[in-house]
């Protein structure tokens, strides 16, 4: 949760300090002076004979007066860990045989509603794993200033890549077409509830990268700070949600290859969630002016609001009211568990006081450890005739 570390040092005075341009006119009219935060830029040219930046200068955002070419000194350890860890779980799609659920794909072995919910499913993981990379791009490392973060997160742009590439081998595997693989991933786009819930995450994404405020300024700070929460959620909410619906099949013994290509999509996910809630932290360390009482109230808020899109996305996609061994109310209960986490993750009161986990099996497709494909086991699931209606 939140708890500000008071070893971390703070930049209070960072508000108060700027440099007032000079404007001189031909006319000398004067020009109301606007406040500058001269904040590092990727972009910023290499002047020849600039200061090596020491610790105290790097800042996760707003650092100033340094090139963030530079990777070192490393200040923050523990992002230079998780893009350690990250990189030794690198794995590629089509090293997981999909010779299993091709059969069952092609012999119809899936329900009317078990095809539905998997052509949902994978329709908007395939844009939601589309959408990450682009606010990495558009928003956080323009205004990421410290070379080790930037760094995770070009590591966690190649993963986004590697699980789109993911879903796409999926589809491939069965035999579909180019025009059957399109069928299915446009199907997001003609759902409005799915629409709505994209639409969400970029419209956060396009308040922080188009604010007039500048960077660094308190204005700023915290319209990033609200993109950061609402693609927190995406990782450690919405992504997971929409894994446990493949995993649910997995446990009928259905589609287990694609469910351990989900597992390994999620392990990814799970690493970046715990980076992106790091970085939100940092963040209000270092400017404790922008984690005010209304900042609370506003994240608040936006998990609500995921909530709310989760309970409609999971009535489009599962508008029968679930599928054997999955209901609707264990996934809106599923939603509530994780806004909570979220909530006590952040450090501000919990929306649903939902305490006990309603879907504990799913940790049985968690990868904790790394695995060689060659030589790991192949997971035993559950059959159909095991499960009851929950």
């Amino acid at each position: 949760m939140l708890d500000f570390d008071s070893s971390v040092t703070t930049s209070d005075d960072y508000y108060s300090t700027f440099t007032p341009p000079r404007i001189k006119k031909e006319k000398k009219q004067k020009k109301e002076n606007k406040i500058i935060f001269p904040v590092s830029s990727s972009l910023d040219p290499i002047t020849i004979g600039a200061k090596r930046p020491n610790a105290d200068d790097v800042k996760i955002i707003g650092g100033r007066g340094y090139d963030l070419r530079q990777p070192i000194p490393v200040k923050y350890k523990s992002v230079r860990q998780h893009f350690l860890n990250a990189r030794k779980n690198f794995w590629i799609p089509n090293e997981i045989p999909m010779g299993e659920d091709k059969i069952q794909w092609n012999t119809d072995k899936l329900t009317e509603a078990e095809m539905w919910l998997f052509k949902t499913n994978i329709s908007y993981l395939t844009a939601g794993d589309n959408l990450v990379p682009d606010n990495l791009v558009n928003v956080l490392l323009q205004h990421t200033t410290a070379n080790e973060m930037r760094q995770y997160l070009r590591w966690q742009i190649s993963e986004e890549a590697n699980h789109v590439e993911s879903y796409l081998f999926i589809l491939e595997s069965f035999g579909l077409d180019e025009q059957g693989q399109g069928q299915i991933f446009n199907l997001y786009q003609d759902m409005p509830d799915l629409v709505e819930k994209i639409n969400w995450n970029i419209e956060f994404a396009n308040n922080a990268a188009t604010t007039e405020a500048p960077k660094g300024s308190i204005e700023s700070t915290q319209a990033l700070l609200e993109d950061l929460i609402s693609f927190y959620i995406f990782e450690y909410m919405f992504f997971p949600l929409g894994f446990s619906q493949i995993f649910a099949l997995a446990r009928q013994g259905k589609l287990r290859n694609t469910a351990q290509q989900y597992s390994y999509i999620w392990r990814d996910e799970s690493l970046h969630a715990a980076n992106g809630l790091w970085m939100i932290q940092q963040i209000c360390r270092e400017n404790p002016k922008v984690w005010d009482a209304a900042m609370k109230q506003r994240a608040r808020e936006v998990v609500n609001e995921a909530v709310k899109l989760e309970i409609s996305h999971a009535h489009a996609v599962m508008p029968d009211g679930g599928i054997l061994g999955y209901s609707i109310q264990t996934y809106i209960k599923y939603a509530e568990f994780l806004a909570d986490k979220i909530c006590e993750n952040l450090g501000v009161k919990v929306l649903f006081g939902t305490r006990e986990h309603p879907m504990p099996w799913i940790s049985e497709y968690e990868l904790n450890h790394e695995v060689n494909f060659f030589e790991g086991r192949v997971r035993e699931y559950q059959t159909g005739s095991q499960l009851n209606w929950d």
